[in-house]
């Protein structure tokens, strides 16, 4: 699958599954049942490529939702809008550490937020970090809308 393909079925699972709630356990259920469709619906496609869930390493209990082991690929989906920056940035340090531990082929990480929380991302620091990671971290970083 392209890029574009897991970004689209990250889009579909999220309008399909998503909505703001009050309710902080129910926001929770909400985005796990967004992530673990898209999960499903990809790895369907290419089992042998796409790994959801990837350990980042033996010793850590961090995982990226979705690996493309075949093209050094992975992908991280923050469901909500809230705290994206937060997530970003871990989710940055996660790829090093994924490729430092054994992914040696890592070599992007695509991170899918709401479109309110990624033109945000966009505007601030991380559009800052996205211009320079492939040079000072080896990794190319994209931010994706939801």
């Amino acid at each position: 699958m392209t890029r574009d393909e897991v970004v689209a079925a990250a889009q579909q699972a999220h309008r399909a599954h998503w909505r703001m709630t009050g309710d902080e356990s129910e926001g929770d259920k909400r985005a796990d049942a967004v992530t673990k469709a898209w999960q499903d619906a990809v790895c369907r496609k290419e089992p042998r490529t796409l790994v959801a869930e990837f350990r980042v390493a033996e010793h850590l209990r961090e995982r990226i939702d979705l690996v493309d082991t075949k093209r050094g690929i992975a992908y991280e989906m923050k469901v909500s809008p809230n705290n994206a920056h937060f997530e970003f940035y871990r989710d940055v340090f996660k790829a090093i550490v994924a490729r430092d531990h054994g992914l040696q082929k890592l070599s992007r990480l695509v991170f899918m937020t709401p479109a309110i929380a990624a033109q945000r991302l966009r505007a601030n620091l991380a559009g800052e970090v996205l211009r320079d990671a492939a040079t000072r971290l080896g990794l190319r970083l994209e931010i994706r809308d939801l």
